[in-house]
This record gives structure tokens, sequence and C-alpha cells, in this order.
């Protein structure tokens, strides 16, 4: 899990985007570039609970060599869904999925 956490150790080439706050009890950071294979590396950085953390590691490993475009697909429902995230925590996907979609703005 903790290999798709934190920033970088060297964000050369990556794109960033955040979302939420610490305010409303979920930041999380996105870093992602696209590697030489095609693929995407992507990591999460993520100020929230438990089954949120683990939610965006589990995308992070999901996502990783897959292409921007199965990274466009993504949402929050689904992530939820997928990751089996307790109810009243499912804003948080959403949050995952805001700062995903962020960083690839950048990126297409």
């Amino acid at each position: 899990m903790s290999d798709y956490l934190g920033a970088p150790l060297e964000a050369v080439g990556f794109q960033h985007a955040s979302a939420g706050s610490l305010q409303i009890g979920c930041r999380v950071d996105c870093w992602l570039r696209t590697q030489a294979s095609g693929g995407l590396e992507v990591r999460f950085e993520v100020f929230a609970e438990h089954s949120t953390i683990e939610a965006a590691a589990w995308l992070a490993e999901w996502l990783t060599g897959r292409t921007i475009d199965e990274a466009s697909s993504v949402t929050g429902l689904w992530l939820a869904e997928a990751t089996g995230m307790p109810v009243e925590r499912r804003g948080d996907a959403l949050c995952i999925e805001d700062a995903l979609r962020l960083a690839l703005g950048d990126e297409t």
C-alpha cells in the first residue's frame, strides 16, 4: 500500500493536483505521469480517515500501467463500491476522483 501513497521523492515529470481541504476532513493530492511504456504512474497523498487512504492506495495500484482513457473513466461511486468504503465516507471517494481528474487535466 505504501508504494502508492505520499508525494513522489522526485516530482520530475509528475502532474500534481489537490482536492478537498483539511477543514472538511478530506484532502487528497494526486501525482501522475505517463511512463515510457505509455502506462500511468500514480501516487496519492491523503489526509482523511483510514478507509479513504486505503481506497486511494487501491486506486493508485489499479491505475498503475493503465492508460489516461482508463483513468478518465474512474468515478467516485465506482471507487467507493469497488473498495467497499463505508457509506458515511463515500463523499471522500468524490474527493479522490476530483484530485485525479484535476491532475489528468494537465496530462491530456
